[in-house]
């Protein structure tokens, strides 16, 4: 005979189970779908995460291209080199070197020389406002705008680029050194040098070696000149120097007319 009064009395015990089984496997599930959520969540925000880095990259380089610059034959440390639309634009950390053959191409092409290194050139050959820097192959402009700038010297710059060759000169006009400056549009192997009593290079060496005659033929006594890397074939410098930048090792040349060619 059934006992109705314990069969009773042992029925909600067994729902109890049945309901604390059902809790554990949706609390299970609940937590697996979490788990899958939250990895969902971290391989969609990877890509997001890029595209968000990429876009703030560009934004600072947009900021910085706005950016003022000061110039003296490229860029400062902190600012990055333009490309001009006509020549290829190097790493920070070098001179620029442009200059044509007879035929009118380049035989050098456009490299930024690092501040450090222009400001280097210029201490050595002891500029002084008396002075009238020449640099050839000018770029933007660095090395003639430092010399005006720091010196106070008269500084020509020659750049056969044109795009080079404007962006130095309104550079040269938002600094109001109209004065000082001055940057010729043109063949550095046809530019007269009988003023210069400094002048800057940072040419390849087939370059130096056809610019070579037209220093020693067109420079005055005691005329020093400078060059960055490239040594000038056949002369002897007076003073060598390195300077150390980003770990690499530039070496700059110093060198006084006539001493540099006549033994």
């Amino acid at each position: 005979m059934i006992d109705h009064g314990n069969f009773l009395k042992k029925t909600p015990g067994r729902q109890d189970r049945r309901h604390n089984k059902a809790r554990i496997v949706f609390a299970v599930l609940a937590i697996v779908v979490a788990h899958v959520f939250v990895l969902l969540a971290i391989l969609l925000a990877q890509p997001l995460w890029s595209m968000s880095k990429t876009g703030l990259a560009l934004a600072q380089d947009n900021q910085e291209t706005k950016q003022k610059r000061v110039y003296t034959n490229d860029d400062w440390p902190f600012n990055q080199p333009r490309q001009s639309p006509s020549s290829s634009a190097g790493r920070e950390g070098e001179t620029n070197p442009s200059l044509t053959t007879d035929g009118g191409g380049k035989i050098a092409p456009y490299v930024p020389t690092p501040m450090s290194v222009v400001e280097k050139m210029l201490e050595i050959t002891g500029v002084t406002a008396k002075d009238v820097v020449y640099d050839l192959g000018s770029g933007d402009g660095r090395v003639v705008v430092l010399a005006a700038q720091k010196y106070g010297a008269k500084s020509v710059g020659v750049e056969l680029d044109r795009g080079l060759a404007r962006e130095s000169t309104e550079k040269v006009q938002e600094l109001k050194l109209e004065s000082l400056v001055t940057i010729i549009e043109g063949d550095l192997l046809k530019t007269d040098l009988k003023p210069a009593t400094v002048v800057t290079v940072y040419l390849l060496p087939s370059a130096n070696e056809q610019l070579r005659p037209i220093l020693e033929k067109d420079l005055a006594s005691g005329t020093r000149v400078v060059a960055h890397d490239i040594s000038i074939p056949g002369w002897k410098a007076t003073q060598e120097e390195t300077i150390q930048v980003d770990g690499v090792t530039h070496f700059i040349y110093l060198y006084r007319i006539p001493d540099a060619f006549r033994r």
